[in-house]
């Protein structure tokens, strides 16, 4: 089972998302887009298609099937798809139309068959508990009576677009629904755009750049995902270490054997130069890592370090951040450089970077602005 739930975000708050989606697919079979929860004369499901078709730019898909109607989604054979993605809409009208056309177990069917969903907004709160936690943004103009979701989060149910509201006072709105629904009710996790749950069989992790929030029994609780807090001097020994593992062997097969006295001068004036644009990355209050930037003289920025420790490798969260500041720093040309025997210069490629240079130890890379808007 692989299911990646989705705040209710489009284009950039879906890197994240996508990004994982094309880790995990099957690249030779199509993806199954479902609009339905959309009412069609409100949103033609041909804008639906073309909006899809720019979500997955970067996704490595073979082709894009579309079903129209419930009917016709029923009748799909499920396995033939890498993936199914559920978009948003009404999601009272979505769970409805699962339910009535018998699609409820044949998704989970394909899920327990290893298959995979997307479900962004109200494609993701179908899959909570009860949809019910999104009474106060969706109306049931369907009057659909049993609200109960595919239960994938053990009891607990799912909100959507929460602190991406254009007021603050829509916001107070869903906060304040929340919290009263939450006494009497399930617990309520409530996610931003740019947060996506990623379930695989019995992992859960959470994805993105800004904190998702829980309610329970009236009670707020914020989650943070991954943060940048900067630099200050009590964490120079925490980011010599990380950097130390993270550049240690790279270092003896340039320059021979480490030597400790000599690192820890070099790192000192490092450190002094760069500490006003160093962050230590976080992630649910624990240090993971190490980043710096700097803006050059001819207003373009640089990457400089994304360091992480061991513990924590392997999650992604070096790629996000990194494609967070391409993102930031969309409207300036980009620079980026590393050792040669580190193999990240694919990843690079694949974000726009192309080569421009190279030293006796590393490699330099740029992005130009005008890429950063095609991508």
């Amino acid at each position: 089972m692989k299911l990646l739930l989705n705040g209710g975000g489009s284009t950039k708050e879906l890197i994240i998302t996508m990004t994982k989606l094309n880790e995990i697919m099957d690249h030779s079979k199509p993806i199954l887009y479902v609009p339905l929860a959309m009412d069609e004369s409100e949103h033609p499901y041909d804008s639906c298609y073309e909006w899809f078709q720019k979500q997955i730019v970067n996704v490595d898909v073979s082709n894009v099937e579309m079903p129209r109607t419930f009917e016709e989604f029923a009748l799909k054979n499920f396995d033939d798809y890498s993936a199914i993605f559920i978009g948003g809409g009404n999601t009272y009208k979505l769970l409805k139309g699962i339910k009535d056309n018998d699609i409820f177990n044949k998704i989970i069917e394909y899920l327990n068959n290893n298959g995979i969903v997307i479900g962004c907004s109200a494609g993701a709160i179908i899959f909570g508990y009860d949809i019910d936690s999104c009474l106060a943004m969706d109306r049931n103009d369907v009057k659909l009576l049993d609200t109960k979701g595919f239960d994938i989060l053990s009891g607990k149910s799912i909100f959507a677009h929460y602190t991406n509201s254009k007021t603050e006072e829509i916001h107070k709105k869903y906060t304040d629904y929340l919290s009263k629904y939450s006494i009497t009710n399930e617990q309520v996790i409530a996610l931003p755009e740019e947060d996506t749950i990623y379930i695989n069989d019995n992992t859960i992790e959470f994805l993105g750049s800004r904190p998702y929030y829980e309610f329970r029994e009236g009670v707020i609780t914020m989650h943070n995902t991954i943060q940048l807090v900067p630099y200050t001097d009590e964490y120079y020994d925490f980011v010599y270490e990380v950097k130390k593992n993270a550049y240690k062997k790279y270092v003896e097969e340039c320059w021979g054997k480490w030597d400790e006295e000599v690192q820890k001068e070099y790192f000192k004036k490092f450190i002094e130069t760069y500490k006003n644009s160093a962050y230590i990355i976080k992630v649910d209050e624990q240090d993971v890592g190490f980043y710096n930037d700097e803006e050059l003289e001819d207003g373009s920025y640089e990457v400089g370090n994304i360091c992480i420790k061991p513990e924590f490798q392997g999650k992604g969260l070096g790629t996000m951040i990194l494609k967070n500041k391409l993102e930031e720093h969309k409207n300036q040309d980009i620079r980026i450089q590393f050792f040669k025997q580190n193999p990240v210069g694919k990843l690079y490629e694949r974000l726009g970077f192309v080569p421009n240079g190279e030293t006796e130890f590393h490699y330099q890379m740029f992005r130009s602005r005008q890429c950063s808007k095609k991508i």
